[in-house]
């Protein structure tokens, strides 16, 4: 059972590294690091976060985050906006580049899953999910 599981947690790795990486090829984000990958996941799962918000997702210093909310400000995935009701306060949002890119990450692991999918009778697919949950939840 170890030996599968490791092998299955490598083949999920080694898959997502080359999601990753065909993402970047097709929306032309190819130089993007993984930090900077995570800081525009957060601010599509936020919504419309503040620079606490995006620090306190990804368990980073509000340094870190403005340093790397700015760089992606540069690179045009990401506008920061001033609160009107307290100007220490900036918010992120994604602009069109980040949202392209979390549109074609949603696209591929929909097409991930539909191969898993694929690979397993209904009753496996059912089995599947309700053991996938109970993993997911010893996580959360």
């Amino acid at each position: 059972m170890e030996t599968l599981l490791l092998e299955f947690v490598n083949t999920l790795d080694s898959t997502f590294k080359r999601l990753q990486r065909d993402l970047g090829a097709s929306t032309g984000t190819g130089q993007l690091t993984i930090n900077q990958f995570q800081y525009i996941e957060a601010v599509y799962e936020l919504g419309h976060p503040t620079i606490s918000d995006i620090a306190a997702k990804l368990g980073i210093t509000r340094a870190s985050a403005t340093a790397g909310i700015n760089k992606l400000v540069k690179l045009g995935y990401i506008t920061k906006t001033q609160s009107s009701e307290d100007k220490r306060v900036f918010h992120a949002s994604l602009d069109a580049p980040g949202h392209q890119l979390m549109e074609a990450k949603a696209e591929a692991f929909k097409a991930y899953g539909e191969i898993v999918r694929s690979a397993l009778s209904a009753d496996e697919a059912r089995q599947f999910e309700q053991i996938l949950n109970k993993i997911v939840n010893l996580f959360d």
